[in-house]
C-alpha cells in the first residue's frame, strides 16, 4: 500500500508492479484492491503515514541485551519524515552524519499496555526506514540541558516506499548501500526484541495508533556526506532511496 499524490490529490493506493490501483474499504482494517488509476510513473510517492501521525525510534536492538529488559525509545518528530526520492539535508552546523537502515512497523489499530504475544495483532505491516543521525551532537548535547539533537534535524527520517503487508517481520533481510556499495546487510531475525515484544514495550508507555510507526532500529551503520545517495532495502518492501544535499 502506498500514500501518493496524484492529479493534484493525495490518495492512499495499492501498487502491484508498475501500476497503482483504487484501496477499496478502510486502509487499517479490511484494504483491498480496486480499480486501477495510473502507472506507477505518474505518481509521487510520499511518506507513508499521515501527518498526525507519530514515528517512535528504537534504540540499540541489535549486538549486547548488557542486563536490560527492553530497548531504548525516542521520537521522530514530523518534520523529519520524508518519502522515496526527498533529499536528506546535511545540517550546517553538524561534522558527522551517518545513515541506519532500519525496518519500520505499521501500526494497524489502537494499542495500549498489550502483550507481547498479541503485540503482532496490532502490526498492519512493514515499511523501510532511515533514522539519519548527527553522531558529532552525541558530545556536544552532554551534560546539563541534554537534548537529542543528533535525531531531530528536519529530513532525518527518509520512510517508504510503501507498507507491505503478508510479510514476517522477524526475518527480513535488511541492507544499507552508498552510492551502489553495500555497508550494512543484516537480517531482522537478529534483533533483541522481536515486533511483537517492541509493540508491547512502546505500548506500556504510550498509546499506538494505526499509521503510527515503530522504527526497529539498525544492525550498523555509516557515515554518509553532501552528494551521496542512499538506499534502504528491506525484502519484500522496495527500496526506499534518498540523495544527500547540503544545506542552504
Amino acid at each position: 500500500m502506498a500514500r501518493f499524490r496524484w492529479k493534484e490529490k493525495v490518495r492512499w493506493g495499492v501498487v502491484e508492479g508498475k501500476q497503482i490501483y483504487a484501496l477499496s474499504g478502510d486502509l487499517y482494517t479490511n484494504p483491498k484492491r480496486g480499480r486501477a488509476l495510473c502507472a506507477l510513473s505518474e505518481a509521487r510517492l510520499l511518506a507513508p503515514l499521515e501527518g498526525t501521525n507519530k514515528v517512535v525510534g528504537i534504540a540499540v536492538n541489535y549486538g549486547d541485551r548488557a542486563g536490560r529488559d527492553g530497548p531504548g525509545l525516542f521520537m521522530k518528530p514530523p518534520g523529519t519524515n520524508i518519502a522515496h526520492l526527498d533529499r536528506i539535508v546535511y545540517p550546517r552546523i553538524c561534522t558527522r552524519v551517518v545513515h541506519e537502515a532500519e525496518m519500520g512497523i505499521v501500526i494497524g489499530k489502537k494499542a495500549r499496555k498489550v502483550s507481547p504475544k498479541k503485540g503482532l495483532d496490532y502490526v498492519l505491516g512493514y515499511t523501510c526506514v532511515n533514522d539519519v543521525s548527527a553522531v558529532d551532537m552525541t558530545t556536544s548535547d552532554v551534560g546539563a540541558g541534554t537534548s537529542m539533537r543528533v535525531k531531530y534535524f528536519d529530513t532525518f527520517c527518509p520512510i517508504g516506499p510503501v507498507i507491505a503487508t503478508g510479510l514476517d517481520g522477524d526475518n527480513l533481510r535488511l541492507q544499507c548501500r552508498v552510492n551502489g556499495k553495500t555497508e550494512v546487510d543484516a537480517s531482522t531475525s537478529q534483533m533483541l526484541w522481536n515486533v511483537g515484544e517492541l509493540v508491547a514495550w512502546v505500548s506500556e508507555v504510550m498509546t499506538l495508533n494505526p499509521g503510527d510507526v515503530l522504527s526497529s532500529a539498525c544492525p550498523g551503520y555509516g557515515d554518509i556526506k553532501v552528494g551521496d545517495t542512499v538506499e534502504v532495502e528491506v525484502e519484500g518492501i522496495g527500496v526506499l532511496r534518498n540523495k544527500v544535499v547540503g544545506d542552504r
